[in-house]
């Protein structure tokens, strides 16, 4: 009797550690597969986190149609671009220019804010294709005074990750009101005097503005992101 209880003691002991020894296998195996996954589930996370909001400015040059040259050609902006990303794909930015600088007219402005989405991006969102659209407001404009349009562009726009970036767009304003008053003579073509000047009278310097109509506007910008 002493030797079966011996017996069935061992067998029970045995089949104990067995167990064990299974349980141990089993539970690193199981911790081997969570190192392996691991690493690939945190790639994915920071794959799909959101990119840290940034803060660009840019200094721009513009041509912008206002119909207030010789056949309505577009005249020159100075400008200087503040931008907020909201999103990977969405940014805000608020655009202030001065009109005709260094010209012989008087001081005229432009302001203008557009929500900006990036319709097309590279993986490092280097390289983006956006479309743009907000208020563009001129300033005291000198044939038209100051007049409010609706703008639209299509835009290219690069960014290195380390700052620089530049922006290139073509677009349209369109205007939601008419002009309240048009100099169709230019007041600072100086035809007297003893200089030498080109009066030559090709037509009115300025055109009327009435609400709908579109004129082009075009944009390079280079600046800094942080």
């Amino acid at each position: 009797m002493k030797d079966r209880i011996a017996i069935l003691s061992v067998l029970a002991i045995a089949g104990m550690l067995g167990a064990n020894r299974a349980a141990s296998a089993a539970s690193a195996a199981a911790d081997a597969d969570a190192g392996a996954t691991a690493p690939t589930v945190a790639r994915a996370t920071d794959a799909a986190a959101p990119a840290p909001p940034r803060w660009t400015v840019r200094g721009e040059t513009s041509l912008v149609g206002m119909h207030d040259s010789w056949a309505s050609l577009p005249s020159p902006e100075l400008g200087i671009t503040v931008a907020r990303d909201l999103t990977r794909r969405v940014s805000v930015e608020v655009t202030g220019s001065v009109r005709f600088p260094g010209g012989n007219y008087h001081d005229s402005y432009s302001l203008l804010g557009v929500g900006r989405l990036a319709v097309l991006q590279s993986s490092n969102r280097a390289h983006a294709l956006t479309v743009a659209g907000g208020p563009f407001l001129a300033i005291n404009d000198w044939a038209h005074g100051t007049l409010p349009f609706a703008h639209a562009e299509l835009a290219y726009q690069y960014r290195t990750s380390w700052g620089p970036t530049v922006l290139a767009g073509v677009g349209t304003n369109v205007a939601l009101a008419s002009s309240s008053y048009v100099r169709t003579d230019d007041p600072f073509k100086d035809c007297h005097g003893d200089s030498v000047s080109f009066c030559i009278d090709l037509g009115p310097d300025a055109h009327d503005l009435h609400t709908g109509d579109a004129d082009v506007h075009l944009r390079v910008g280079a600046g800094w992101q942080f």
